[in-house]
């Protein structure tokens, strides 16, 4: 997976009292809890993919994750028994991309259980695809033969 470095997250993070309406509605749909159903790809195949720098696509089928909005923090449970099961924390952002565009911009960034940074200056970029209150697609880009390749997360809200 690549990494892309987040120079931009401190300012991102000091925006973030004057959400706009639409990133505000956002947030409050994004906050909660969530299983991560699939993972898909927009080019045909079969792929080894690791996600995060963290583990294999098919670790991370039917993880649970938890956003909280207040804080921008949350974390992802892998619970299958085959992998590195246990919990990882983060922070996260969505940013709406332009004014009132509805087309948001998703932010990554590991930390530890007392939310102190883990990876310094160090993030994952992606594109939030769909949201409304009941499921939702991240999407990474990478490039992969020269070429832009597309990786989706697919969720559904949850009550754990």
């Amino acid at each position: 997976m690549k990494k892309i470095g987040i120079t931009l997250f401190m300012a991102m993070l000091l925006v973030s009292c004057s959400l706009s309406k639409v990133e505000k509605s956002a947030r409050k749909t994004i906050d909660g809890n969530w299983v991560l159903n699939s993972v898909t790809y927009d080019t045909p195949g079969v792929f080894n993919t690791t996600l995060f720098d963290d583990t294999t696509t098919s670790c991370f089928k039917n993880s649970q994750w938890f956003f909280r909005s207040n804080n921008s923090t949350g974390t992802y449970n892998i619970i299958n028994a085959d992998c590195s099961t246990g919990i990882r924390y983060f922070r996260w952002a969505a940013n709406e991309i332009g004014k009132d565009t509805g087309n948001f911009e998703f932010t990554l960034k590991f930390t530890d259980e007392k939310k102190k940074d883990l990876q310094d200056k160090t993030g994952y970029r992606m594109k939030m695809k769909y949201l409304d209150d009941n499921s939702m697609q991240i999407t990474q880009t990478i490039q992969f033969e020269g070429k832009p390749f597309y990786i989706n997360l697919n969720f559904t809200r949850t009550t754990l």
